[in-house]
């Protein structure tokens, strides 16, 4: 038999330390393609921010004008509860029956 020795070790030891260093290269590459792979999310991930402060940043002088049309909006739906306030105070007029019409249209049946 051959006899591989390394510091007085065995065949069985050699191989031993071997494979232990080949999975620990094994893990530390995976673990270094995550890191490149997390590296590259990083990046992205700042430009994207970059991105939505700098759009941020463009629309801050929109914040009045957004602020004026919110008022027009405003004033526009106070003036119709306003009118529909009158037309809820307003006495119905007394209604007026033709001769076999009703005004209610609950006669037709849509046949």
């Amino acid at each position: 038999m051959l006899q591989i020795a390394l510091l007085g070790m065995g065949a069985h030891a050699v191989v031993t330390l071997i494979a232990t260093a080949f999975i620990v290269a094994v893990i530390a590459a995976y673990l270094i393609r995550i890191a490149l792979i997390l590296w590259h999310v990083i990046d992205r991930l700042v430009a994207i921010l970059g991105a939505v402060q700098a759009t941020g940043e463009m629309s801050q002088p929109l914040g009045g004008i957004v602020d004026d049309i919110n008022k027009e909006f405003t004033s526009g739906r106070e003036a119709f509860e306003a009118a529909a306030g009158r037309l809820e105070r307003r006495k119905p007029a007394p209604e007026q029956e033709t001769a076999g019409v009703s005004s209610t249209w609950s006669h037709w049946r849509g046949e």
